[in-house]
């Protein structure tokens, strides 16, 4: 059975996320989606639908329809009458995830900075600043991280570019929480620079070497999680 403490957890976000105007369906894929994100249901973590069901009081209907939302954003995988999982990422994915984080946000950031109006550049170095100031609570910084690039990306013009770019961000947040990797402020004040500046190849530049920064810091977390568990698997393979 699921521990009562996620349950809990997990019910509070559906009713905190149900409203007159979503349905059960919504309302149940965003409390999952942020349980995911926050770490509240841990990669590789199975999801039952019957314990699902019973804590949340709704039906499995509506918990199949988030499975397959989830899915097809990257946080569930189904496996067929097994059920479904919440998906999991190899140090390898990460690599891959940031690669194309490298490539996309730092043309992105550039094309970005060089659109951007003196009312912009005034919104987004408040919002920069306020993201500092949350930047030590889970959930808070999370979104106010995710509404400051939201908006910055937004500049530019490129609207398929920037949601892929928010969903590859979203895909590892979770485990930048799981593994303590925190964000770098120092890499946040050089950015408020180039806004301000209104320099958009330092922009890119200054963009490229905190997502190496953090993409060289969890790699390595989940390669040593990666060999610890394989050493425990070898070992537990030794015995008579």
């Amino acid at each position: 059975m699921m521990r009562s403490a996620v349950a809990d957890d997990v019910g509070a976000l559906l009713r905190a996320n149900k409203s007159d105007e979503s349905s059960v369906e919504e309302a149940a894929t965003a409390a999952l989606r942020v349980a995911i994100l926050r770490g509240i249901l841990l990669p590789g973590q199975r999801l039952r639908q019957e314990d699902l069901a019973e804590q949340l009081g709704v039906s499995r209907i509506p918990l199949r329809d988030a499975f397959r939302r989830l899915e097809a954003e990257g946080l569930v995988r189904i496996e067929g009458r097994r059920g479904a999982r919440v998906a999991t990422l190899s140090a390898e994915d990460v690599a891959e995830i940031y690669e194309l984080r490298l490539m996309l946000e730092a043309h992105c950031i550039r094309l970005a900075i060089r659109g951007l109006t003196d009312e912009a550049v005034a919104q987004l170095l408040e919002m920069s600043q306020q993201m500092d100031v949350v930047s030590h609570q889970d959930e808070q910084g999370r979104l106010s991280r995710k509404a400051f690039y939201a908006e910055l990306y937004r500049w530019s013009g490129r609207p398929r570019m920037r949601n892929l770019i928010l969903q590859l961000r979203d895909d590892v947040h979770r485990y930048h929480v799981l593994q303590n990797t925190g964000a770098s402020l120092e890499a946040h004040a050089q950015l408020r620079e180039c806004i301000f500046a209104r320099d958009a190849e330092g922009g890119a530049r200054a963009m490229r070497r905190h997502l190496r920064m953090a993409r060289d810091d969890l790699v390595e977390a989940l390669r040593r999680e990666e060999r610890a568990r394989d050493t425990v698997v070898h070992r537990g393979r030794r015995r008579p």
